[in-house]
């Protein structure tokens, strides 16, 4: 896999980790260490001790967003500390402070109506080339989705013995920061969740995907339903503009940010308290703290202005207010 003069050192490091992280975070660690060991490779390196002249010229190459950028030098980070447990040398990159200013897009509940629409009705151009119900599995992803507002690699990888129909409830397993979970789902889903797995006939085998890919043992992926999704919003016409470099724009993760604000607005409609002593959303979300909610609730103020004004309460008194002195430029 890898060729450079760390190659037996990549190798071994990416065992460890593969051991205590998710699938997906070890998958990620494997591209970001291909990267540089393609570079070492190209650049004719092939000594022992990665230098901060190196790892500077490596970093230029990255592509990608402030945040991915990072992401990525973290990785090589961590793979600098194994190499200095080695005893060979390695200069550790600093990690760039980046500020998001990522804004999702928020759909509108007629938005949503025409969305299912359209995945109800969804007929492929070639439909030899789908798995078996293909015409069952995307609105039924897009349902969970939706409704539990799970990620997406979450739910591709959920199987038939993650859903308790008895309780009522989900098994994330396969989920970020190896944060396993438990959440519950509604009635009405999961009544239409039983008639799904029903129809596939895999409501008696646990180890069956809820949606199978076309081969044996696989799941459909993330890619697959990000571009199934991009179908049924251009026949829906939403947010067809033209988008920056990077601009993420709609797409599935924003029914994720979605779930947050209707959770927000539920509550408050429903006259419930949300304060500090409430952390429930974070603990339903599998995030590691307050903070990763609250950067689900960057919204435009115009479209949720009275949701904005809710988390500001939920969030009071966590970070205290700091004058600034004003110097005149």
């Amino acid at each position: 896999m890898f060729n450079s003069s760390f190659a037996r050192e990549m190798t071994d490091y990416l065992e460890l980790r593969t051991a205590v992280l998710s699938a997906s975070s070890a998958s990620n660690d494997r591209r970001v260490l291909l990267l540089l060991d393609q570079y070492l490779v190209l650049s004719g390196f092939q000594g022992k001790e990665l230098t901060e002249d190196i790892l500077s010229a490596w970093s230029k190459t990255l592509s990608g967003k402030s945040k991915t950028v990072k992401e990525k030098l973290a990785v090589v980070r961590g793979f600098g500390k194994y190499l200095n447990t080695l005893g060979h040398q390695s200069f550790l990159p600093t990690l760039p402070k980046v500020k998001s200013d990522y804004i999702p897009y928020i759909f509108s509940d007629e938005e949503i109506v025409s969305i299912f629409h359209y995945a109800d009705n969804l007929t492929p151009q070639n439909p030899r080339s789908c798995s078996s119900f293909f015409q069952l599995k995307i609105p039924m992803a897009l349902r969970i989705l939706y409704s539990c507002g799970t990620r997406l690699q979450e739910t591709m990888s959920l199987q038939r013995k993650d859903v308790d129909f008895k309780n009522r409830t989900l098994f994330l397993k396969k989920t970020k920061f190896s944060k396993e979970r438990v959440i519950p789902v509604h009635e009405s889903l999961i009544a239409v969740m039983e008639r799904y797995c029903l129809t596939l006939g895999i409501m008696h085998e646990p180890e069956a995907f809820l949606f199978p890919g076309r081969k044996e043992g696989s799941h459909y992926t993330t890619r697959q339903m990000d571009s199934w999704f991009s179908e049924i919003l251009k026949l829906a016409d939403i947010d067809q503009r033209e988008r920056d470099c990077h601009e993420r724009g709609a797409c599935l993760h924003c029914f994720r940010h979605l779930f947050v604000l209707k959770s927000m607005q539920q509550l408050e409609a429903a006259g419930h308290s949300v304060d500090m002593n409430d952390l429930l959303l974070p603990t339903y979300l599998g995030h590691e703290c307050l903070l990763d909610t609250d950067k689900y609730m960057r919204f435009s103020g115009g479209q949720v202005a009275g949701a904005i004004e809710a988390f500001e309460s939920f969030t009071s008194g966590l970070i205290p207010d700091v004058e600034v002195p004003y110097e005149e430029e």
